[in-house]
């Protein structure tokens, strides 16, 4: 066996003690190296966690309102239903036209409904039925019929599109010319439903 000297067993110890603490000092700037690494990860992950966090509050608001706005067009939906008669209601545009006729003292010399058809407006279905009656009468008693159908709540949900008045002449002088003729035409209006 072979004897190390003292000097030899100092260099051999010191080249031990290096490789130690070599060894000891990578493993140690691996460490901080990942340790920084993590801290980073770390504090994106927490950045992140805050920006979901306040992005969540914000969509928890904007949810809110929009469930308000729901809520309020609903609302809306249900007073325009209501104002907008079912079809069976609107059928009895006939019997009223004839009751304000004979309020004015008119002639009703024709009355007509087209068949009802369907109407959609922004995602709203209605039924419409356009109606058409002549009348035989004086011109104020006409017009006196078309006011109180603007203002009858009956016809609420009607709109007057048309009106047209002839008013002949007397075809010999000193003849009494005939009654003047109305035509009104009017658009009912109904919920068609969903």
């Amino acid at each position: 066996m072979m004897r190390l000297g003292r000097t030899a067993r100092l260099v051999l110890g010191g080249g031990v003690l290096v490789i130690v603490f070599v060894t000891l000092f990578v493993v140690y700037a691996r460490q901080s190296g990942e340790q920084e690494q993590l801290e980073g990860s770390l504090a994106g992950a927490q950045t992140q966690l805050t920006q979901l966090i306040s992005g969540r509050a914000s969509l928890e608001s904007q949810l809110t309102q929009k469930e308000s706005e729901l809520a309020q067009a609903k609302a809306l939906l249900n007073s325009s239903q209501t104002s907008f008669p079912r079809l069976e209601a609107s059928i009895e545009y006939d019997e009223v036209l004839s009751d304000i006729a004979d309020l004015h003292n008119l002639e009703i010399e024709s009355m007509s409904a087209e068949e009802p058809r369907e109407m959609e407006i922004e995602g709203i279905f209605f039924t419409v039925i356009a109606f058409e009656v002549g009348v035989r009468g004086a011109v104020n008693s006409i017009l006196g019929m078309v006011n109180d159908i603007a203002a009858d709540e009956r016809f609420a949900s009607a709109t007057v599109e048309r009106l047209e008045i002839v008013v002949p002449q007397a075809e010999t002088r000193g003849e009494e010319p005939p009654e003047p003729l109305g035509r009104i035409e009017l658009s009912g209006y109904s919920y068609g439903g969903e």
